[in-house]
């Protein structure tokens, strides 16, 4: 595989636009025509040299890794609308990282900022440290969100993660969030996606769920009165064959949605 490594050279004194940093954009590019690349910076271009120290070779996209290194903090969009290779972020990483993307693979060895992983439609995030707020959500104005792909969060993730998830039984998508903890509203307006935390959730996990799965292994803070309880399980399968093992109280809802749905919702017993 060929690997091309980034090293941030200087902090951006604004959020630096950084989607060209793709396998998508990159391959088949010499590392003069990388250093040329224009990245925005408040209201003026900048070149990705001014900011990257480059080394390494590319190749074909979908044989392409990126190894960046340094706080990125204040970098946005890496991977954006990315479709195959592979990207590894080496420090923490500001908002909208993966965002839209189809293929490939993008692993955080940090925190990440909001957005992360925003309508997924593909491949594979992994964050091994927390992140904001939105992670695999719509973006404002849109009503469908992460529709196929995975994003697995070693820590804690903020409020309104899996915004308008959809699945599609048919194409055999099923858009999977694993995490260590979230915050509230996880999974809001849940229309098919899939979400396993292993620890605590903030209030109103599921509202306006009308499908799709949600397994908390820990508690949560304040459960909607819309969800009715079916029972008690010793395991849930998961849409994509998973099994996940443990007493469950399994409830049904967002009842306020629809007075029959397919919305399941398990907390640990």
């Amino acid at each position: 595989m060929a690997e091309i490594n980034l090293t941030l050279k200087k902090q951006p004194e604004f959020p630096l636009e950084a989607d060209l940093i793709s396998p998508d954009i990159l391959a088949g590019k010499t590392q003069t025509e990388i250093k040329d690349l224009d990245l925005y910076l408040g209201n003026k271009t900048v070149k990705l040299g001014d900011y990257f120290e480059i080394k390494g070779k590319s190749g074909e996209t979908k044989d392409l890794k990126i190894v960046i290194d340094g706080d990125l903090s204040n970098v946005k969009r890496i991977g954006e609308k990315m479709s195959a290779g592979e990207i590894v972020i080496n420090g923490d990483v500001g908002m909208h990282v993966g965002n839209r993307m189809t293929g490939g693979k993008i692993t955080v060895n940090g925190n990440t900022d909001d957005w992360a992983g925003a309508m997924l439609e593909g491949g594979e995030l992994l964050i091994n440290g927390n992140a904001g707020n939105y992670v695999g959500a719509a973006y404002r104005g849109f009503w469908k969100g992460m529709k196929d792909g995975v994003i697995k969060v070693s820590g804690k993730i903020g409020n309104e993660a899996m915004l308008w998830a959809r699945n599609s039984k048919g194409a055999n998508k099923w858009p999977t969030l694993y995490c260590g903890g979230a915050g509230a509203f996880l999974g809001i307006h849940n229309h098919g996606g899939t979400i396993v935390v292993d620890g605590d959730v903030d209030r109103c996990a599921g509202a306006d769920q009308a499908w799709g799965t949600i397994v908390i292994k820990g508690s949560v803070s304040r459960k909607l009165p819309s969800y009715k309880k079916v029972g008690e399980v010793s395991e849930v399968e998961l849409p994509n064959g998973e099994k996940i093992k443990g007493k469950f109280i399994e409830y049904s809802g967002d009842h306020s949605v629809k007075k029959e749905t397919n919305g399941r919702l398990y907390i640990a017993a």
